[in-house]
């Protein structure tokens, strides 16, 4: 119990000052550079912004403070789940979880990503890039991860596809309506651009120091 509480207050230390920066900024972002957006889209941006902080910190990119090369792989699909079936079926749902609010949230936020190739795509890139990012910590560069991940998002896109059917007509006409505002091509590359500095660049130093202060 004590194990699962301190892990729990570990990652309120690193999410935290993430947050704090990521909302600030990215409603700067959404005056200066997007185009006006109702508070409800404006919204569902930075819970994705935030989504992103917490899939950055759980997969365990890399930071500027902790930078390292590490190359080790795992190329070979499945093969994994000979040496501990019931770990290796729990890190499979958590990586298939991981990624579903991503498949949800971008056709939400974004008309062009209500193909469902667009957003799967979006996930797998996403997928790729974390794994390839993972050369660089003490982390496991795992096709696994890869191939769930990717299944994850498209999980994500059913939900959306339900979420809408059911939906009542009036309230799926209002959600439509909020996300057709005229949008920039480029708010989601900003969205992440924003979210991956500040994971790397300034939240490990805050988080570092937060845990310094506390350890005194």
């Amino acid at each position: 119990m004590f194990q699962i509480l301190y892990r729990f207050f570990a990652l309120g230390l690193d999410v935290i000052p993430a947050v704090i920066l990521i909302v600030p900024i990215m409603l700067i972002a959404q005056h200066v550079l997007f185009n006006p957006m109702s508070i409800g889209r404006k919204l569902l941006m930075i819970i994705f912004g935030i989504y992103l902080s917490g899939v950055f910190l759980v997969v365990g990119i890399p930071s500027i403070t902790t930078i390292r090369i590490d190359l080790v792989f795992n190329l070979i699909p499945i093969i994994d789940i000979v040496n501990d079936p019931i770990a290796y079926i729990v890190n499979t749902l958590l990586n298939i979880l991981l990624f579903m609010p991503l498949g949800f949230l971008m056709p939400v936020i974004w008309k062009e990503y209500r193909s469902m190739k667009k957003t799967v795509l979006f996930g797998f890139g996403l997928s790729v890039m974390i794994e390839l990012l993972q050369m660089f910590t003490f982390r496991l560069t795992d096709i696994d991860d890869l191939i769930f991940n990717t299944i994850g998002a498209a999980a994500g896109y059913y939900i959306y596809i339900l979420f809408l059917k059911y939906k009542p007509e009036k309230e799926k006409a209002e959600l439509t309506a909020a996300s057709e505002t005229s949008e920039n091509r480029l708010e989601l590359p900003i969205v992440f651009a924003i979210v991956f500095l500040i994971m790397f660049l300034v939240r490990p130093v805050i988080s570092n120091a937060l845990w310094s202060v506390m350890l005194q």
